[in-house]
């Protein structure tokens, strides 16, 4: 043995290897010891064997449902806002597959895929009650296609700041689409720890930080990455779709509670 041990000292390369390999293994063990398990509050919907998790809070019609941006999480962008909302109203906001308690996404699920289980779960929670959608980001687009469908009681559709089906197009060269090697970066990622090796020295003043950088640097995350890359941007033209915001149903006329349409600095 002490002969094993003179030979991998006298071998600078080796030693110097087996002591970053032995240091990286301690940093990956204090990592998984420190990984954080978080219950996410709310209820499950079965779509297609996945199960999606959405939280609502209010009573009756009509319903407010909140769609998120492109990779973003939906507790962070939207349980401030539904906290503030009355609750003579439902609001709600979901997680998409592949975030926060829902199940991973399939790297072959396209933005129409995405927009039906948007409608399925629509349907799931308000019925044919009326519905006012409110999207962020890439959450416009697939909210724009469901609203092309017309399969949900549609009062009224509400961008923030939404992304274009044409913007990588026309920005062609200033905004193009996340390439391969962001994918590819973000698997190896997730495989050798890095992000959870790293996130071992942060301090964290809230348990939703640390779960958003644990989810960050996790095959969850790249595979919404790859998803997006299967799709090659998931932008579709608008002409393939039959759009007509003129058209939309007077859903708020119909509705036990139709005086709340009628106030729009709630929304």
């Amino acid at each position: 043995m002490s002969k094993f041990v003179h030979r991998i000292k006298s071998n600078k390369v080796l030693f110097t290897f087996l002591l970053i390999l032995c240091i990286y293994i301690l940093l990956r063990l204090a990592a998984f010891i420190q990984h954080q398990t978080i219950k996410l509050p709310g209820q499950y919907f079965s779509y297609q064997n996945k199960q999606v998790r959405y939280l609502c809070k209010g009573n009756d019609a009509p319903f407010v449902f909140f769609e998120t941006g492109f990779a973003a999480d939906s507790e962070q962008s939207w349980d401030i806002i539904t906290k503030a909302l009355p609750n003579d109203f439902t609001s709600c906001y979901y997680d998409r597959l592949g975030h926060g308690g829902s199940d991973n996404v399939p790297v072959t699920f396209t933005t129409n895929e995405k927009s039906a289980l948007q409608t399925a779960l629509i349907k799931h929670i308000a019925g044919n009650e009326p519905v006012v959608l409110v999207a962020h980001s890439y959450g416009g687009i697939i909210s724009r296609r469901t609203a092309a469908k017309n399969e949900i009681n549609l009062a009224a559709l509400i961008l923030l700041d939404s992304a274009h089906e044409y913007q990588h197009e026309i920005m062609r060269g200033k905004f193009d689409p996340i390439p391969d090697s962001v994918k590819n970066l973000q698997y190896l990622n997730a495989a050798f720890g890095l992000s959870d090796i790293k996130n071992i020295f942060k301090h964290y003043d809230s348990p939703m930080q640390k779960r958003l950088d644990q989810y960050y640097g996790s095959f969850r995350y790249a595979h919404v990455l790859s998803s997006y890359r299967h799709e090659k941007g998931f932008y579709t033209p608008l002409e393939k779709f039959d759009y007509d915001f003129g058209n939309l149903k007077n859903a708020c006329n119909k509705s036990r509670q139709a005086s709340l349409c009628k106030k729009p600095a709630i929304f």
